[in-house]
């Protein structure tokens, strides 16, 4: 069984509550970093730790810290990431929703080490009711002297804010966040400047996801050369992995990243397998903009070894042969799922996203939805699946933020790894007409039920 740091307590009744999260251990790593450590010494030990960046692109966390500019008498800020809008991904609610204080504590902590004294969560705007459960665990941190003026008498004054988005996905990339916290459109800048330069109100900022905040508490109290040890190579600590798809055991699951996949989909312990004793056809296994795998590419790498839950080795051999471990949003497909409809969601789904700064985004996701449309309703050509393929080569890498990469790299996965079920829906026009259920009006002419 996998070591906890993030969900150990998460079962314990009512540990949303200040009182019981203090009386099992809460907030002291709040009193060893406050009363015992500089901020130095603390992005010290992140760096120790390994701890990498949980919102998707995986970038060291402590190397991230110290990049932040600190012009004397400028304030700095920490803002936290919880537009979790990445389909397939429900993480960072679970712990905002049952352990709340967890990372309230880890922001307290993170707030000293960076010098923010007034602190921000960004968090998604469908998530209405955990703004209360956030507002209520701040109201009983601040109550009991976590937060506020001069934290423990140390003369540290940290305070946190709750700011709801409006449901735009793009938000979720840090420099659309920040305009939309500045309370302008959510569009992402050109960079540089970095945040960590120019941030929040053109001031010094570090963004950190939710989950990578929340194991600065953790961090603290064992050690980063502690931390360091649970894992393997470059993938240290544990990770949230969001379960979902075709299988028995759907759910938030945390990993010490030495699992293969095989276990990790098989295992009663996780997943639990199948669902209807179905066979695996593939899986995205970081959220729903990393390449999709093949069962054979998932379980193995090109090279036959077990593929493990972790960065290097979910990301072994490139794109060709490989995918990311991204914001662990693990969807799994069984035999009978179309990879085509599949990828024709996803495509509608970054075009109704995209903020439309960029050309190749605007368009192109447009133009690839409507292509995938095309192939999947039975009106589609060979000529097509080529054209696909040219439009996502030339939006990936040609905009301003990665939504474009997002858009581009589950439409050329697909076709990489499943261009027969592409040319099967050409070949066969009318059966993939009656396999499409969004057609009423055709399955009403042929007298074929619509299935929900």
């Amino acid at each position: 069984m996998s070591k906890k740091l993030l969900l150990e307590k998460a079962h314990v009744e009512n540990i949303r509550l200040y009182d019981v999260y203090r009386r099992e251990g809460g907030y002291k790593s709040v009193e060893k970093a406050l009363k015992t450590m500089n901020p130095d010494s603390i992005v010290e030990e992140v760096k120790k730790s390994g701890l990498r960046g949980r919102g998707g692109a995986g970038f060291p966390a402590g190397m991230k810290w110290s990049f932040i500019a600190k012009p004397e008498g400028m304030p700095r800020h920490l803002v936290v990431n919880a537009d979790e809008s990445e389909p397939g991904t429900f993480k960072d609610r679970y712990l905002m929703e049952f352990i709340p204080h967890l990372l309230i504590e880890g922001m307290i902590v993170s707030s000293f080490a960076l010098g923010s004294n007034d602190s921000y969560i960004y968090i998604r705007g469908e998530y209405a009711w955990i703004v209360d459960i956030l507002e209520q665990a701040i109201d009983e941190a601040k109550a009991n002297g976590w937060l506020g003026k001069n934290i423990l008498g140390t003369g540290f004054d940290c305070n946190i804010h709750v700011q709801r988005g409006a449901g735009a996905y793009i938000c979720g990339e840090e420099t659309a966040l920040i305009e939309s916290l500045e309370g302008k459109r959510g569009n992402p800048r050109i960079k540089p400047p970095f945040p960590a330069v120019q941030g929040l109100w053109k001031r010094p900022t570090v963004v950190n996801n939710v989950e990578t905040i929340a194991a600065v508490g953790p961090i603290i109290n064992m050690g980063g050369d502690e931390y360091a040890k649970i894992g393997v190579g470059k993938s240290t600590g544990t990770k949230l992995i969001s379960a979902c798809g075709n299988i028995n055991k759907p759910g938030v699951y945390e990993i010490d990243m030495t699992i293969t996949v095989e276990e990790f989909i098989y295992s009663d312990e996780w997943c639990g397998g199948i669902k209807n004793g179905k066979k695996l056809k593939a899986c995205i296994p970081g959220g729903s903009s990393v390449p999709i795998l093949p069962a054979n590419l998932l379980l193995k790498t090109a090279k036959g070894e077990p593929r493990y839950m972790n960065y290097e080795s979910l990301s072994d051999g490139g794109f060709a042969t490989g995918s990311m471990m991204g914001s662990g949003g693990f969807i799994v497909l069984d035999e009978d799922q179309c990879i085509v409809k599949n990828t024709y969601t996803l495509a509608r789904f970054y075009r109704h996203e995209s903020c439309g700064q960029c050309s190749p985004c605007r368009e192109g996701t447009g133009w690839m939805e409507k292509i995938l449309w095309k192939i999947e309703s039975g009106k589609g050509s060979s000529s097509d699946i080529d054209l696909l393929w040219d439009i996502q080569r030339k939006i990936e890498g040609n905009t301003i933020c990665p939504l474009g990469d997002a858009a581009a790299w589950p439409v050329a996965a697909a076709i990489r790894h499943f261009r027969d079920e592409f040319e099967w829906h050409v070949a066969n026009p009318q059966e993939s007409q009656i396999r499409n259920f969004g057609l009423a009006h055709y399955a009403d002419e042929i007298h074929v039920p619509v299935i929900a």
